[in-house]
């Protein structure tokens, strides 16, 4: 007997490419069809957001690393009773501050997709009121939706990519009920593409 169906995806072998910070699109590495390695760069970015709070994470770190100096100071003068007690709190506290500062601006770039070593990396002479990052493919497959083009505006969370794992598929048929006991389970199946196909 024949039932019709259908060769889909294995949605569990599927995912769906989004930014993590909206921008301007400045490069489309990859397009339908093109195989790719997880970690491979499928596009180039430029965000305003990510250079915005890359700007706010070197300020809180400049502020925590004066923080920490001043806190220096304060405790060294107060080992030798030159400073005030209220005045060795105060620089203790402010450096507490200074740390929970610099750690959010910091957990914002984790969640905007850069690497702990990318943030490490990120210097207070880049000016740019925009910075570029890479959109890299979370996994092994092959490209089967693109939704961007050079130039384009992409926002947080819009699918820009799909990457399928196609050695894995399913066949999905249709049974009509009357049909139900010449199917049991385990039994093999040949599927073909039907006459002249």
């Amino acid at each position: 007997a024949g039932f019709p169906g259908e060769i889909v995806l294995d949605a569990d072998r599927t995912v769906r490419v989004v930014p993590k910070a909206g921008g301007v699109v400045k490069e489309v590495r990859k397009t339908l069809g093109d195989r790719v390695r997880a970690g491979e760069v499928l596009a180039v970015v430029e965000s305003r957001e990510l250079a915005e709070a890359a700007a706010e994470y070197l300020a809180n770190r400049e502020r925590c690393a004066l923080a920490r100096a001043v806190f220096d100071r304060e405790e060294g003068l107060r080992k030798k009773d030159i400073s005030s007690e209220e005045e060795f709190l105060d620089a203790r506290t402010a450096l507490a501050e200074a740390r929970i500062l610099e750690r959010v601006s910091k957990q914002k770039l984790t969640a905007l997709g850069l690497s702990a070593s990318e943030i490490d990396a990120l210097d207070s002479r880049d000016e740019s009121s925009a910075m570029r990052y890479e959109i890299a493919s979370p996994r092994n497959g092959t490209i089967i939706e693109r939704n961007i083009t050079t130039g384009d505006v992409v926002a947080i969370d819009t699918p820009i990519f799909a990457v399928a794992d196609l050695e894995t598929v399913w066949a999905d048929f249709n049974i009509f009920q009357k049909d139900l006991p010449l199917v049991r389970e385990g039994q093999k199946m040949t599927v073909s593409g039907g006459a002249g196909i």
